[in-house]
């Protein structure tokens, strides 16, 4: 498929940035939006500017958070090595030099992210922002009337392009020094195209829907969160599980654990409400570095985990402005991305619930339930709904209220069908998964601390043709191995991404362990179970204790200790596959009445 049938065209320009003015003791900054979006327009004087200058650049630090990887350029280095008559031909550095500019110079132009989407309304003005490896998005909302005084106003939803000039140019406001702040289109400029990728915005609706989700609410102090950033400043993991784990007690204050050295660290901000003990590991714990600059400003700081493999999201209270922040363990929502956000694609939806959700969120922020309420409907129907509108980037769900908002990410909302997939390769693999058998697991071997490792057969019925495929998951979600009899890794390994059959195989599995969990709670459910592996967790005074306690077959392998990495073991046999079952879970209960946590959802990728 060409690259201009993948991406959405959008025509942007910006005029020259204005000097910042200080006449009279006044910081007067003028920010130029895109003149070809709209007329949103904002003049303001800000109430607190070191907040709002400090709030503006953590925005610009997770736009600038990118982490995918880029092949390095050795062009000067071979130029070196030609220059002191070392054994490298000129037509060696040449051909070098034009591939990379052919595989990566070309593709760099021909797509691109979205700039900032800034969008003033009766509210505030809010700025959000996702970085172009799709592993980071934050939103921040500063409040009509507390964070600002309007003195003209327009509403309406634009651009805005954050340039290290314009970075310079917000750093120099200070908060002993009043400041206004204008927004809005300026003259001069040279229009250009965006090619945004639908993936990119597939994955921008996506973060943002997963945020709908059930949640384990709690809060911590900012002091919790600043000590989180200092022991990642003073420590630096060689090996991984690179995790920032939470371990939820009701009753109890949460515990943050530092892996790999499991260095615990008490929250101060209250004791857990939840209903249940659990433990959630998160990823992509450095990127927290982004909200250093908020910390001295921050009221109080909410953690909502919606689940292993999905973003972690962090709400920060600034009295009169509140900044969100979705962050996800992987770049590129690419392959560890695939089956997490599998269960968050939107349904069949009617064309009439949308336009009324639309008319609703017109009239300003509205909950779940207002707006099932207003429309009639179900809340899983609105639900639905909902996140069609989110995937198209109409709609938008605010973290800090717990309200829906209104926002047009595009003045013509993309196909809903394009955003669909991710990919081909994604669509192909669900065409693999519509028909039943088509795709089967063969075995699934826990390795302990080096993760699982699955393997299956993946039949194309259409095609004539199957597969064997197999990849191996780490602790943190990587995969470190994988095989695959199709004709593109027989080619190419894994350069080019994941293959169809291991994209089924990776959906299959999670949908599996998904349907298993749902059902263990029952005599019947549990029968259906043959092989799994669980791990729990006690602490006492620091110390940890941990059993990972594994189903297979007609054996049960018991291992125990205090770190992952040094566990005493112990095999039973049973004569037949119920007797080892029905020890297994006996075991499980025991240990749930002896206080231990079952930290096996925190492990799953």
């Amino acid at each position: 498929m060409a690259v201009a049938e993948n991406t959405k065209m959008v025509q942007v320009r910006y005029g020259e940035l204005p000097e910042p003015t200080t006449a009279d003791d006044r910081f007067g900054l003028r920010l130029p939006t895109d003149a070809e979006r709209s007329a949103a327009h904002l003049v303001a004087s800000l109430e607190r500017p070191g907040v709002v200058r400090d709030a503006l650049l953590a925005m610009g630090d997770v736009l600038a958070s990118d982490l995918s990887y880029r092949s390095s350029d050795r062009s000067d280095y071979l130029a070196y090595l030609l220059s002191k008559g070392k054994g490298v031909s000129q037509e060696l550095w040449n051909a070098q030099k034009d591939y990379l500019q052919s595989r990566y110079g070309a593709q760099a132009e021909e797509v691109s992210p979205l700039d900032p989407v800034l969008t003033v309304d009766r509210t505030g003005l809010a700025l959000e922002v996702f970085s172009g490896d799709e592993s980071a998005y934050a939103r921040l909302h500063l409040r009509a009337g507390e964070a600002y005084r309007v003195e003209q106003e327009q509403a309406g939803t634009t651009h805005l392009d954050v340039r290290p000039r314009m970075l310079e140019a917000i750093g120099r406001m200070r908060s002993y020094r009043a400041a206004t702040l204008e927004l809005g289109a300026l003259d001069g400029g040279q229009a250009r195209a965006l090619r945004v990728p639908y993936r990119w915005i597939r994955a921008f609706g996506q973060v943002q829907a997963a945020s709908t989700l059930p949640s384990q609410r709690f809060e911590i102090a900012p002091v919790d969160l600043y000590n989180v950033l200092f022991s990642l400043r003073m420590h630096r993991a060689r090996k991984g599980p690179r995790a920032l784990r939470y371990e939820l007690v009701p009753g109890e204050v949460p515990k943050m654990v530092l892996e790999p050295w499991d260095v615990v660290l008490p929250c101060t901000g209250g004791v857990y409400q939840g209903s249940r003990p659990q433990v959630v590991r998160t990823w992509g714990r450095k990127r927290l570095l982004v909200l250093a600059r908020l910390l001295p400003h921050a009221q109080r700081v909410s953690v909502h985990l919606v689940g292993a493999g999905l973003p972690a999201y962090y709400a920060i209270e600034l009295g009169d402005a509140s900044v969100s922040l979705a962050l996800s363990g992987w770049t590129d929502s690419g392959w560890a991305g695939i089956a997490t956000f599998d269960l968050l694609a939107a349904g069949e939806t009617d064309d009439i619930l949308p336009r009324q959700i639309l008319a609703e969120l017109d009239k300003g922020p509205r909950s779940h339930d207002a707006l099932s309420q207003a429309c009639g409907r179900e809340r899983g129907e609105v639900r639905q709904a909902v996140l069609s509108l989110m995937q198209q980037g109409r709609a938008l769900y605010d973290l800090g209220s717990a309200t829906f908002v209104r926002r047009d990410l595009f003045a013509e909302p993309p196909p809903a069908k394009a955003l669909r997939y991710r990919d081909e390769r994604e669509a192909e693999a669900h065409r693999l998964l519509e028909i039943e058998g088509q795709v089967k697991l063969t075995r699934v071997h826990d390795l302990g601390g080096e993760g699982v490792r699955i393997e299956g057969e993946v039949e194309d019925r259409q095609a004539h043709r199957s597969y064997s495929t197999s990849f191996t998951l780490d602790r943190e979600g990587r995969t470190v191995d994988a095989s695959c009899t199709s004709p593109q890794f027989r080619r190419s390994g894994l350069r080019e991404g994941p293959t169809v059959p291991m994209i089924a195989l990776r959906l299959f599995y999670a949908r599996q362990q998904a349907e298993l969990e749902r059902a263990r709670g029952t005599a019947e459910g549990r029968k259906r179970i043959q092989a799994e592996t669980r791990t729990l967790i006690r602490r006492a005074d620091d110390a940890a204790s941990i059993y990972r306690l594994s189903l297979d077959d007609r054996q049960v392998v018991l291992r125990w200790g205090a770190h992952p990495d040094a566990m005493r073991m112990q095999r039973l046999f049973f004569g037949s596959a119920d007797e080892a079952r029905e020890e297994y879970f006996g075991r499980l209960e025991r240990l749930a009445e002896r206080g231990f946590i079952d930290a096996s959802a925190a492990e799953a990728v």
